[in-house]
């Protein structure tokens, strides 16, 4: 029996398990996942009593025995390793044959251990450990060095063991056949799967892509509360500011629970390849206020949000550039830049400049990735467009776009969640700016791009800033940045000046009567709602008829926001068509 009590294991900086709870019973046959960094082999070392730097308890019953991913050895021969534990005549009789089922001729029983192949070793403390007799044994990686034959040999000596066992493997077919129960470390807890190798696999889809479901429905919740709340709040009246504080105790309470909330995520083992994903920030990445630079630009004000890949386009020299160095903190000018809760953001002109000129490919990426095999690191690499032996390019033989991408590729594997890039398809070949594209698309955080490629910010970004008379507009879409101010002009050429005023007083006037109307749709819609806002004081247990009345309560809020929204944007039209007057 094997019971872990509030079990938390971490490092400085890293956190392994946080608070575990787990009952293991004697002959349950696990299977330990998790990626690599996870904890696993701490987690066995834990166990068998050889970690105990840890918070919690954790409590065993039987004989546990330990088979280390790092093969040593107490005597110079297998007989003599193996004669050690044979404490009775009958494991001294047991010695021979496990030998001998293990593989081995009687000549080698007497060779000097250090002779033997990785495969062999791992085969003579196989077979000890289950020559001890134990009630319980933990495995970290069995299967490493071993051919099909001896595979084999371990999946029917697990099968005809009366103990319980569990088993860390990479060896999909491995674990197929031997465990009944799948433990996998995946965000600092221990997901359960009390079932066989395929139903795990699929139980595990189904577990995320429910999570998935969930999470995007309190999201959307918490967007639609914050919406209600900026309205009402806008709106300005007594009840709607009452209706925006209640509303805020209720945003409050629904953020603490999504923030309390210990999700299952994608294991990046199993997508090795793909960019990893940042680390989670506030709504508001960024809010720049009033920034201004000698006679550049002034008075450039804009936020970004989360998720947000927002796209800065304007001529050259309008100060594109100095905008992101004033962000960066490069160049100093006036006004205020203010970065949200836990970002992380990264200029990646500076890690241009920061790649050794004496490194390969290879070299700069493994840096980022020390704990990745070879073959991942290649295969990242190639993401980038560094396939074959491109991996093995010095730095200072790659051309300026290809440095450009290699820069990117390492500050992706830094997890940055706010990106901001000037001109980066500068020098890239078109394969190359496709990659880069693929790149940002996938990417989880948000982007501050420049650039000129309007191919790519049609692609890659969903808000677009024009830079126009030294500061900073919102348009709709690339566009209408696009759109050559020569057009109004042709306009009003094949007017006259009186049919322009007209038409321009003619839209006012149905403006104005179209707001009129919609206040007066608004303010009944809101007597019928604080109408029934009163009845659900009064619904008591009944509920039905108090989720009848949330239904009707949430449907009436929705339609005041839309008339709300489109009140403000016939304003807005108002004042532009006012402007022309």
């Amino acid at each position: 029996m094997i019971i872990l009590n509030g079990l938390t294991i971490s490092f400085p900086g890293k956190t392994l398990l946080s608070d575990i709870n787990l009952n293991i019973s004697d002959k349950d046959r696990v299977a330990l996942i998790g990626k690599n960094g996870s904890g696993k082999t701490t987690l066995l070392k834990a166990i068998a009593g050889i970690f105990k730097d840890y918070t919690g308890n954790i409590f065993t019953s039987g004989k546990i025995l330990y088979l280390d991913q790092f093969r040593s050895f107490d005597e110079k021969t297998p007989f003599d390793y193996y004669m050690k534990v044979a404490d009775t005549p009958e494991k001294e009789r047991m010695v021979r044959s496990i030998l001998k089922g293990l593989g081995f001729e009687e000549q080698d029983w007497y060779r000097d251990v250090s002779t033997f192949s990785g495969g062999e070793k791992t085969r003579l403390h196989i077979g000890r450990i289950f020559l001890e007799s134990p009630d319980f044994v933990l495995l970290d990686e069995p299967t490493n060095f071993l051919d099909i034959s001896g595979i084999h040999f371990l999946k029917n000596l697990l099968r005809n063991f009366n103990g319980g066992y569990i088993i860390i493997s990479h060896d999909r077919s491995f674990l197929r056949d031997t465990c009944e129960r799948f433990l996998e470390i995946n965000n600092e807890k221990i997901w359960d799967f009390n079932m066989r190798y395929d139903n795990y696999i699929e139980e595990r889809k189904n577990l995320l892509l429910h999570q998935e479901r969930e999470l995007k429905n309190r999201v959307r919740e918490i967007e639609r509360l914050k919406t209600i709340i900026e309205r009402y709040r806008k709106w300005g009246r007594e009840k709607s500011i009452k209706q925006a504080k209640s509303k805020e105790k209720r945003l409050q309470k629904m953020l603490e629970e999504l923030e309390n909330t210990t999700v299952f995520v994608e294991n990046e083992a199993d997508k090795v390849v793909k960019i990893p994903e940042p680390e989670p920030t506030g709504y508001i990445v960024l809010e720049v206020k009033n920034l201004g630079f000698l006679n550049v630009i002034r008075d450039v004000s804009f936020t970004i949000y989360n998720g947000e890949k927002v796209a800065i386009m304007g001529p050259n020299g309008s100060g594109k550039t100095s905008i992101l160095k004033m962000i960066s903190g490069t160049l100093e000018g006036q006004g205020i830049v203010k970065f949200g809760h836990n970002v992380k953001p990264v200029f990646l002109e500076q890690f241009v400049e920061n790649l050794d000129p004496d490194n390969t490919v290879f070299e700069e990426i493994s840096s980022e990735m020390e704990m990745e095999p070879d073959y991942v690191i290649r295969a990242y690499a190639g993401r980038f467009g560094f396939k074959g032996e491109d991996v093995f390019k010095m730095v200072s033989e790659l051309s300026g776009g290809e440095k450009q991408i290699l820069a990117l590729s390492k500050v992706l594997l830094k997890k940055p969640n706010l990106l901001i890039l000037d001109e980066p398809t500068n020098h890239m070949d078109l394969e190359t700016v496709e990659i880069l594209e693929n790149a940002l698309k996938e990417f989880k955080g948000a982007v501050l791009l420049v650039s000129h490629d309007e191919e790519l910010i049609r692609n890659v970004c969903n808000r677009f800033l024009a830079i126009k008379d030294r500061t900073i507009k919102e348009i709709s879409s690339v566009d209408e940045y696009d759109m050559p101010s020569e057009k109004n002009i042709e306009v009003k050429k094949n007017n006259s000046e009186y049919e322009v005023r007209k038409k321009v007083k003619n839209q006012i006037k149905k403006f104005r009567n179209q707001i009129t109307e919609l206040e007066e749709k608004e303010k009944s819609l809101s007597v019928e709602l604080e109408k029934i806002e009163k009845e659900l004081l009064k619904v008591g247990s009944d509920y039905v008829k108090a989720m009848e009345l949330t239904q009707k309560k949430e449907y009436l809020e929705e339609e005041i926001l839309n008339i709300l929204q489109e009140i403000e944007n016939l304003k807005n039209q108002l004042e532009d068509l006012s402007k022309i007057l």
